[in-house]
């Protein structure tokens, strides 16, 4: 639990952030960790760039019949010469996506004790994110759940396809 603790405070990321949409998504190199630097994947100095049609945001909810994810656009700034990481802040106003399908691919930082988990939107993926964002459980918005796998702090690498859906969701270390 301690190590995946620590695994929070070290991620480095760029300051400019602001990638549009293009529908060409693909894989992030922030999602993406080397076996380098700190156990996370991460070098002092390395502030890897979003890919493009990738952006960042803040989860502040899930709601719905868990299709409907309310979010705000974030920045993230990274000091390279520093072991702080990465650090995040919601930017934009509040705005609703939902997935592009139940197979879109959310990638998050730890499921129990086995460590970083790719899932989908339909089989525990937007679970997870409620769980975190709400930190109720899905049955009811008043029974609480166990939050023990949320290590991020609600901030997603996404990419937005050209109707506006999240095509992929990729959970973000930060400080």
């Amino acid at each position: 639990m301690l190590g995946c603790a620590a695994l929070t405070l070290t991620a480095c990321q760029p300051t400019d952030t602001t990638a549009e949409a293009d529908g060409t998504a693909s894989p992030s190199a922030s999602a993406s960790p080397t076996a380098k630097g700190d156990g996370a994947g991460h070098a002092k100095g390395d502030c890897p760039t979003l890919a493009k049609g990738h952006k960042v945001v803040l989860v502040e909810s899930v709601s719905g019949a868990m299709n409907t994810l309310t979010t705000k656009d974030a920045t993230m700034a990274c000091d390279p010469s520093s072991d702080e990481g990465a650090s995040y802040r919601a930017t934009g106003k509040e705005r609703e996506y939902t997935v592009a399908s139940g197979d879109t691919p959310i990638t998050v930082l730890h499921v129990k004790d086995k460590g970083p988990a790719k899932m989908t939107a339909a089989n525990g993926g937007i679970e997870h994110i409620r769980t975190c964002v709400n930190g109720t459980a899905q049955d009811t918005a008043t029974a609480k759940a166990d939050t023990g796998d949320c290590y991020g702090e609600n901030f997603f690498d996404v990419a937005v396809n050209g109707a506006g859906k999240f095509t992929e969701m990729t959970e973000l270390y930060g400080s």
